[in-house]
Formats: C-alpha cells, sequence, structure tokens
C-alpha cells in the first residue's frame, strides 16, 4: 500500500512540475481594430475578449487623462502578441506585451512631432506597417524598422 501511495504521489508531483508549452503559436490578428473608447475611458473588443482603460494612455501622450473622450484607438497585435496602439493625434505608437492582468508598455516609438492625421495599422508580417497618408514605416516589437518609405 505505501509503495502504491508514494508511485500516486510522484505522478501527481512529477506532472505537477512539469510545464506546458503549445507551439508555434500565432497571435496575430489580421487586420487591425478601430475601438470606440467609452465614457469611463475603456475600450472593449468582443471579437477577442479583449478590453482595458485607457487614461493612463491618454495622460502619457497628452498629459490629460480626460483626452480620450470621442477618440477612437487603433490597435493590432502581431505573430509574436505584443499590440501596437495609436490614434489620430498622437505622436507616438505604443508597444504592449500582455502581463498579469495588464497590458505592459514595451516600447514607446516616436513617429510624428505634429501627431498622425489618419493614421492606420497593416499586418505586414514579420512586421506591423504603420500608414499616415503618404508616410509609411514598418514597425516590431523592438520599435522601428527600416524607417520611412
Amino acid at each position: 500500500m505505501r509503495i502504491f501511495v508514494a508511485l500516486i504521489l510522484t505522478v501527481i508531483v512529477s506532472t505537477a512540475c512539469s510545464s506546458l508549452k503549445l507551439s508555434p503559436a500565432e497571435f496575430s490578428w489580421p487586420i487591425e481594430s478601430v475601438q470606440k473608447i467609452d465614457k469611463d475611458g475603456f475600450v472593449k473588443e468582443d471579437r477577442y475578449s479583449f478590453s482595458f482603460n485607457t487614461k493612463a494612455l491618454f495622460m502619457e501622450e497628452m498629459q490629460d487623462s480626460m483626452a480620450y473622450k470621442g477618440k477612437d484607438l487603433r490597435m493590432i497585435r502581431n505573430q509574436d502578441g505584443y499590440y501596437f496602439i495609436t490614434s489620430k493625434g498622437f505622436r507616438n505608437v505604443y508597444i504592449f506585451q500582455p502581463a498579469e492582468a495588464s497590458l505592459e508598455l514595451k516600447e514607446k516609438v516616436l513617429i510624428n512631432e505634429n501627431g498622425l492625421n489618419n493614421p492606420f495599422f497593416n499586418q505586414r508580417n514579420p512586421y506591423i506597417e504603420l500608414v499616415d497618408g503618404d508616410f509609411k514605416v514598418y514597425l516590431t516589437s523592438e520599435g522601428i524598422y527600416g524607417g520611412a518609405k
């Protein structure tokens, strides 16, 4: 009986200690998501079961946590799982990585000192393409790749 209990405990402990890894995994969204910001500063993407509060982002970008009112956020996720976020009037693209119950800033990439006019993202694996009028740039989770085109 003792041997049986010891064997069961060994199996349970060894199973609990091993980690499960499913790879390769693809995290990209095929197209950008344009989200209206609600009256409380939240965006919610039902298609991907995704939501977050935007107030800290607008405080960082515009030094006004209430500047989100009447705005849209443009966001896309790359193949490695990073979120690329910007909006009309933003000077930067913010690159976030998932963290425990949050998004954690990985990079803040200056794109245009005067602010973006009509930005949009495209998935161009392995890059994220940002287009604003005639301006085009490719981004990675580290920042700009290859400069303006």
